[in-house]
């Protein structure tokens, strides 16, 4: 489609000769109309703005000024040009053409050659800037995906607990989300994907869940797919029973919409930065229940709760068992297999659901290592009918068999992607150092406890790959920031050393001395030339 023109003037002679004297559309132009009046030419305009206007300025009623002012005030938002012809040669008008913003002239009678070199003038100029709104637009679009994917990678740390609280709090509210550390729910939205479906596919199946959450105007104050393929929802300040309503109208619609089973894990309500995290938590505790309560429902915490009772596991040491599980320690893993058994026979309770529950709630903790990795249970091909597999548990023996053979697919998943476990480990626990550089809580044992790892294991396996100990490489990180800041601030040693992570500004200055060789104060003594 070419560059859109109007042609305006009183005169019908004058503007056939306009149309007729220049080959219009063999050069890019389409004449859209050809107005008489003022008036005329507005109403056109409203329904299809021109690019250009050519018009008269002697005209009875509204003259070509007149209209020009209008124009202008209807359209101004719209890059419209304007060339005034005229048989005056006052100075007056040219003068409130030009206050006017009037492109070009234009004298009767019209010269071909002046039109042409006056529209191909102003062509140019249009395709040019039509050029440089779509690189701008381009490069909007552009910072708006690179913006929602750091977004998501925030949120999926920060409903993991994988965020520090003050970046927590400072993202919150740089995205707006504030409003969540007053209050939150977790709704958790589970898809069961056939098996066939890969990840693009699921990524595009939760996308379409997200537009239809927009759709029906449900309005969580956050909403992103999971790397696991969840969708997930926060919502703040609601009525908890409306908002049940809600969510089962929600897994009604989804269910209609994609024609797979769906469940929707809802937590209970949480305030403060660190219920997020345990509102996510509850969500996906929700969910596990929904092997025992079947498809197609919304599933709360408190719901989860009716099963997980009436058992002491204060004596499972749950972090010391996903370390085993997830570095293949089967004789520990079988260890704690048959500690688990002997609580739930102690329990008395025998009821298959009761025990089918408790089934999903030991392998769900196995299932936390192929978290690490992007997969869960049903993507092992010996536990891609899981849902089955619970439902078939007929005795407490059964159930036995079920947990000691699910866990061994487990760790036989891991045997075969542990060829270079070593340094695994290692990535794993530079991506949280890198993450909580500053954190004062930043330790031996805060780093294996973000990697499911023993503080001994990371110790070694640390020293062996990078030739030095994790403490004193996260120290030497440290003071590379230090010397930045004593080199580009004028800070306090105490507020550097608070920036860096280290309370005690003593200590802060000892290793500041081991590690660059001199005292703070010689360091920043100035420089001889």
């Amino acid at each position: 489609m070419g560059i859109k023109v109007l042609i305006l003037d009183d005169e019908k002679l004058e503007r056939v000769l306009i149309r007729k004297g220049y080959d219009w559309e063999n050069n890019g132009f389409e004449i859209i109309c050809e107005a008489g009046s003022g008036q005329e030419a507005l109403e056109s305009m409203r329904i299809c703005p021109p690019d250009i206007v050519l018009t008269d300025i002697n005209m009875p009623n509204m003259n070509g000024l007149q209209f020009v002012a209008k124009a202008l005030e209807e359209f101004k938002d719209r890059n419209i040009k304007f060339v005034i012809i005229t048989g005056y040669r006052d100075f007056e008008y040219a003068r409130q053409a030009v206050k006017l913003g009037v492109e070009d002239f234009l004298l009767k009678p019209i010269d071909i050659e002046n039109l042409e070199s006056t529209i191909t003038k102003l062509k140019e100029e249009i395709l040019k800037s039509e050029e440089e709104r779509r690189a701008v637009n381009q490069l909007k679009e552009s910072l708006n995906r690179n913006m929602n994917i750091v977004k998501e990678s925030f949120l999926q740390r920060l409903v993991e607990n994988r965020v520090s609280e003050q970046e927590g709090i400072n993202k919150l509210k740089m995205y707006g989300y504030q409003s969540l550390i007053d209050q939150s729910i977790c709704c958790n939205i589970h898809l069961e994907y056939r098996q066939e479906i890969n990840e693009e596919k699921k990524l595009k199946l939760g996308k379409d869940v997200v537009a239809l959450i927009e759709e029906i105007e449900l309005k969580p104050v956050v909403s992103f797919v999971h790397y696991l393929g969840n969708v997930i929802l926060y919502f703040s300040n609601e009525d908890y029973e409306l908002l049940l309503r809600n969510m089962e109208l929600l897994e009604s619609e989804i269910n209609s919409l994609l024609l797979m089973p769906v469940n929707i894990g809802i937590s209970n309500v949480h305030i403060g930065f660190e219920g997020i995290h345990k509102a996510f938590t509850e969500s996906e505790k929700a969910l596990n229940a929904r092997i025992i309560l079947g498809q197609n429902r919304c599933i709360r915490y408190e719901d989860y709760l009716k099963y997980k009772k009436n058992i002491d596991l204060s004596d499972l040491d749950w972090e010391d068992f996903i370390f085993s599980v997830q570095n293949c320690l089967e004789s520990k893993v079988e260890d704690y297999v048959e500690l688990y058994m002997q609580r739930i026979w102690e329990s008395g309770n025998m009821d298959l659901q009761w025990l089918k529950f408790m089934t999903v709630y030991i392998l769900t903790k196995g299932e936390l290592t192929l978290h690490k990795l992007g997969k869960t249970l049903t993507n092992l091909e010996s536990l891609k009918n899981f849902s089955e597999l619970i439902d078939s548990i007929d005795s407490i023996e059964h159930m036995k068999e079920v947990i000691i053979n699910s866990l061994q697919a487990i760790m036989d998943f891991h045997k075969k992607t542990r060829p270079k476990k070593g340094n695994q480990v290692i990535e794993q626990a530079l991506e949280v150092i890198n993450q909580y550089l500053y954190d004062p809580q930043l330790s031996l044992a805060f780093v294996a406890s973000k990697i499911y790892t023993s503080d001994s294991y990371l110790s070694r396996v640390f020293k062996q790959e990078m030739k030095e100990s994790l403490i004193s490489y996260i120290t030497k990180k440290r003071m590379e920031e230090s010397i930045r800041l004593l080199n580009t601030t004028d800070l306090k040693v105490y507020e550097i050393a608070e920036r860096v992570g280290i309370k005690d500004p003593h200590y802060f200055s000892i290793c500041f001395k081991k590690h660059v060789g001199v005292t703070i104060k010689e360091y920043r003594k100035p420089k001889e030339l």
